[in-house]
């Protein structure tokens, strides 16, 4: 096998064609005028390989969860959201639901946050001030999609930020005074301060 048909191999599409038609008419029919707005500049052929192609290789039971959520959801996807819809494990936060929780905590620091949004945050705090929310979503995507990839390979679960404890100190504590010094090096810091010219 040559080097060519090795690479070709990789643009092989066998997503069935009528699966690819039904998505669309439900995606059509659920939000129809959005629906038109964001894909009715696409000749019908060119929709239905381009269709084929990002479903390419889902498992029934991913599309069902997609076609699920889409019942539910306000806005029209496009079709890499909607495959996002559909392999997205309920277990996990989507880069976009981290984000707008994300801003969420950012906003109310009581709101609930995963470790991994939080990270994400965090490294991206300085963008947020410095550039604005639409630089920052797009390096929160991206970071928070690297990191969720490495705890899923990692088999980690999705865990909520639980902010430290301050540690309460006594009341002693507060109030206590150091001990004083002993003698002989208080005369050495007298004599160093009196070199500095700090003495009286």
């Amino acid at each position: 096998m040559s080097n060519i048909q090795l690479f070709q191999d990789a643009f092989v599409v066998n997503f069935p064609v009528e699966i690819a038609d039904q998505v669309l008419a439900r995606m059509q029919a659920l939000y129809g005028e959005a629906f038109d707005k964001k894909f009715g500049e696409i000749s019908p052929s060119e929709l239905q390989f381009t269709t084929c192609t990002v479903l390419n290789s889902l498992k029934p039971e991913e599309l069902r969860r997609g076609l699920e959520r889409m019942n539910s959801e306000k806005w029209c996807p496009s079709l890499p959201e909607f495959r996002s819809w559909c392999v997205h494990d309920g277990d996990w936060w989507t880069a976009e639901q981290a984000w707008a929780k994300a801003l969420n905590f950012e906003a109310d620091k009581n709101q609930k946050i995963t470790t991994l949004a939080k990270q994400a945050l965090d490294e991206v705090r300085h963008i947020l001030k410095t550039e604005g929310q639409k630089a920052a979503h797009f390096a929160f995507r991206d970071i928070y999609q690297d990191y969720l990839q490495k705890a899923k390979k990692l088999g980690r679960v999705q865990v909520m930020w639980i902010q430290p404890k301050a540690l309460n100190k006594p009341d002693e504590d507060l109030n206590r005074k150091g001990s004083p010094l002993p003698a002989d090096l208080a005369a050495q810091a007298q004599l160093i301060y009196r070199r500095a010219g700090k003495a009286s």
